[in-house]
This record gives C-alpha cells, sequence and structure tokens, in this order.
C-alpha cells in the first residue's frame, strides 16, 4: 500500500497532519535495507509551483543533506550540464528514461525524482508567509522499485511584531518581507526534516542501525 507522508512546519512547531502512524523505517522501507544503494543520482526537479526558478535554486540544497545521510551523491551541477547537453531541461522529461539507463551512464544505483509543488508567497492584510513544499522519490536503477518517498510542507510566517503597526505600514511590512524572503533556507529545512526518515546509507556510522527506528506518516 502506498504511504503518503506530509510533515508542516509552521512558525517552529512540527506536526504531522491527518491521522499519524507509526512503523520502523525496516518496514517502511524494506528495499532500503535489502539493496543498500550506496550511490544517488538527483534528477531535475519537476516544478508544479508557479516559480520558474525554482528547480534551479532547489537543486543547490539536496546533495549534502543526502551526504550527511551516507550516500554518495553524483555531483548535481555536472550531472545537469550532461542532461542540459542531450535537450533534457524539465524534470518531466527523466519521467519516461528507463531507470537501469542511469546505472547504465552514471553508475548509479538509486535515483532521486523530486517534484516541488510548493515555492509561494501569500499575503493576507496582517502579514504573509511563504510555503515550500517537496515529494520525494528514492527509485532503484537495478529493480526499478521504490526504495523511499517523503512528503513535505514547510510554512514560515512573515508577519513580524505589527503591534504598534498602522493598517498601512503593516501591509506595506508584510508584502516587503514576504518578497524578500529566501527560499534556500527553507528549501534546506525541508530537507533535513525529510531525510531524517530516509535509511542511512553506507558511509553513515549508523548504516542498518536504525532499522528500529519509528517514522511517522500518513496513509
Amino acid at each position: 500500500m502506498k504511504k503518503h507522508l506530509l510533515v508542516i512546519l509552521s512558525i517552529g512547531m512540527l506536526a504531522l497532519s491527518g491521522c499519524a502512524v507509526t512503523k520502523p523505517k525496516s518496514e517502511l522501507y524494506p528495499s532500503m535495507y535489502s539493496e543498500m544503494p550506496k550511490s544517488i543520482l538527483v534528477l531535475p526537479a519537476v516544478n508544479q509551483s508557479t516559480a520558474a526558478d525554482a528547480p534551479n535554486l532547489y537543486s543547490s540544497t539536496i546533495a549534502q543533506p543526502l551526504a550527511d545521510a551516507g550516500f554518495y551523491v553524483l555531483p548535481t551541477e555536472v550531472t545537469q550540464k550532461f542532461f542540459q547537453n542531450e535537450g533534457l531541461t524539465r524534470g518531466e522529461q527523466f519521467t519516461s528514461i528507463p531507470l537501469k539507463k542511469y546505472s547504465k551512464i552514471f553508475g548509479a544505483d538509486a535515483v532521486l525524482f523530486v517534484t516541488i509543488v510548493k515555492w509561494d508567497t501569500n499575503y493576507f492584510v496582517l502579514g504573509g508567509n511563504v510555503t515550500v513544499g517537496i515529494k520525494y522519490s528514492l527509485k532503484s536503477t537495478k529493480t526499478g522499485n521504490q526504495l523511499w518517498s517523503y512528503e513535505n510542507e514547510l510554512v514560515l510566517d512573515t508577519s513580524g511584531n505589527n503591534n504598534n503597526s498602522s493598517l498601512l505600514a503593516m501591509l506595506i511590512n508584510a508584502a516587503v518581507t514576504t518578497a524578500v524572503q529566501d527560499y534556500v533556507p527553507i528549501a534546506r529545512r525541508v530537507n533535513f526534516i525529510s531525510l531524517n526518515t530516509i535509511p542511512f546509507g553506507k558511509y553513515h556510522k549508523n548504516h542498518r542501525k536504525d532499522m528500529n527506528v519509528k517514522v511517522q506518516y500518513k496513509e
């Protein structure tokens, strides 16, 4: 049964949306422990948001947390340059490519598909917020199995403290603060939270020692 995971972090509080269930990582992601992928190729993200620059900005945030989780990550700048030279510039173009081809060309054990669901700014009378929503799907290049998946959304309040401000000042402050908000640190935070759920890779000291660690998810 496919499991959909959604974590929402808003104004410093982490909460699981919907009916939260916990299961050990070994039960949720058995293929990760049976296949034990060492190297991961990150593909250009599918962009479902209204921000045209979201994929390029996001691509700079994912390699480090994956490496910290114990995996060798093929250099994203090099691989994306290769894809561009082949005329592959949009995330949607990669869904039809056979997974084994990524193994043959890059030697990758697994491929990470990323979908940017939200990369938005929102304004309202007394403030605003910035939202980054990401879906992850890690697939084996050998078997085609889905090894790990997650969905995460981070909402950052940009209202600030407007207790002593006029309505006009609050409106101006909300628009300016939200407009200049840097998405990259928020995307990094989304990755950090999400990748806490992935079983550790071979190059992490806790590899195969986290099988009984429980992860929350929404069915």
